[in-house]
């Protein structure tokens, strides 16, 4: 076996320019899979990694009722804390887009979140300069402002900071008391925190009247299952509110469904990469042909002296695997070294999928196999009389 291999190599060798450009196309589709594999992998681990860093105790429930607007009061999310086991913490939130112009011209888009007091624990954020919104506030039109608003404020030339006063809907004025840090977007909670105005629910309620807490944000407790507990609340609510949708949200589906969804985009870029390496097969399968011809007078004389048919099918299949795996070797070097500047360009985390190497050689060796099989089939058929006489 050892001597095959070594035969096949030095032949291999000795067509250099057209075994280099079958390599070539293995090279090229091996490592457009290997890439995009563990490209694919990279990307749904980071985005679960994210979605675990908000935590997998979060359960988000949106009412929506056209003939029965009603949203939630602090004390009915406070019952609703108290009735449904498994309930660490609770708050109700709303939220309207706002369009600001700090200096009359530049024009910034925010969300005005009004909320119940528990917000800022449940959403799991924290004031970084000034101080948090206080029950003694009541209605008075004070606001937390997100970090990336602070931001905008300053690129239009202006500060905004505790104390800063803004103009509010219809001529009211905001002012700002807080700053929060920075905060990762929850798709749960459907807010951009850091470009948002967070005030209490009574001086929401003031500002937007037509505007209700339509949505209700749930730590559970550590002992508590997440889902268990988004369906005792969506029940209770449905019971509570019969002529809303109500439709409730835990962390842990979110991430189950994120998983199975880039599980089925990395099998898609798979399968596209593998288009290349199928077209690489064709160049391997070309040369194979190429090589059957011009050694026909070979392989008459091997048969003459008591070559069987397996024996020369073994010759052009060790070849034409060797010439695969060779360039599936090379190609999977590539690959990870492409994912791995792609995941460094990108600021994630690098992390070699466990099926990335073994997936390689194996791809590689089947398409040696697929692609040199009908060469070598062609060679052992050849007459060993008219192959002797071919020049």
């Amino acid at each position: 076996m050892i001597r095959l291999v070594r035969d096949s190599f030095r032949n291999l060798v000795g067509n250099k320019q057209r075994s280099l450009l079958a390599l070539l196309g293995i090279v090229i589709g091996t490592a457009s899979v290997i890439a995009m594999v563990n490209i694919g992998s990279i990307v749904r681990n980071e985005a679960l990694r994210q979605f675990e860093a908000m935590g997998t105790d979060l359960v988000t429930i949106s009412m929506q009722s056209a003939s029965d607007p009603r949203g939630l009061s602090e004390r009915e999310v406070d019952e609703l804390a108290a009735r449904v086991p498994g309930i660490a913490t609770a708050t109700a939130y709303g939220s309207r887009t706002l369009e600001m112009t700090p200096d009359g011209r530049t024009q910034i888009w925010a969300s005005m979140i009004g909320s119940t007091s528990q917000f800022m624990r449940v959403a799991e954020v924290a004031v970084v300069r000034g101080r948090a919104l206080s029950a003694l506030d009541g209605p008075e039109l004070y606001a937390i402002a997100g970090e990336e608003l602070v931001r905008q404020w300053r690129r239009a030339g202006l500060e905004l900071g505790p104390g800063s006063k803004i103009d509010g809907p219809d001529g009211s004025i905001v002012t700002i008391v807080g700053i929060l840090g920075t905060a990762s977007f929850n798709p749960l909670l459907g807010l951009d925190l850091n470009k948002s105005l967070l005030l209490s629910a009574a001086a929401f309620a003031r500002l937007m009247p037509e505007s209700v807490l339509a949505s209700v944000a749930i730590r559970a407790a550590d002992e508590a299952d997440p889902r268990e507990v988004a369906r005792a609340t969506e029940a209770r609510l449905r019971a509570t509110y019969p002529g809303q949708t109500i439709q409730a949200r835990s962390a842990e589906q979110l991430i189950e469904q994120m998983a199975n969804q880039m599980r089925l985009y990395t099998l898609l870029l798979g399968a596209i990469g593998g288009i290349s390496l199928v077209v690489g097969g064709v160049g391997v399968m070309n040369v194979m042909l190429v090589a059957v011809t011009e050694r026909r007078r070979e392989i008459g004389i091997r048969m003459a002296i008591g070559a069987r048919r397996r024996s020369i099918v073994s010759m052009f299949l060790t070849e034409a695997i060797c010439l695969s795996l060779t360039g599936g070797l090379i190609g999977t070097l590539i690959g990870i070294g492409t994912a791995h500047t792609a995941s460094s360009l990108a600021g994630w985390t690098f992390q070699l999928a466990p099926s990335a190497i073994p997936f390689g050689a194996g791809v590689s060796a089947a398409v040696g196999i697929v692609f040199g099989y009908l060469p070598a089939r062609q060679a052992s058929r050849v007459d060993p009389i008219q192959a002797l006489r071919y020049e």
